[in-house]
């Protein structure tokens, strides 16, 4: 897979964005809660989530599909 390198400050805290979940491969959309170097904590409490009672996480850049469009 090919990967689109973003600049550093691209995804901001409250912003919500579609990643894959590891547990089942299924594409969701989630909240950034924090911002690290390259990594994010982000959480599945967001309204239209499958999957609301996942814990938090923190995912990497690459993780990241796509910010989320309603």
């Amino acid at each position: 897979m090919i990967y689109l390198k973003e600049y550093k400050n691209y995804y901001k805290e409250g912003d919500i964005v579609l990643i894959e979940y590891w547990y089942n491969s299924m594409i969701t959309p989630v909240k950034i809660l924090e911002n690290f170097k390259s990594k994010y904590k982000i959480s599945h409490n967001v309204p239209a989530s499958k999957i609301k009672g996942a814990p938090d996480e923190i995912v990497k850049s690459s993780d990241i599909i796509d910010k989320y469009k309603k």
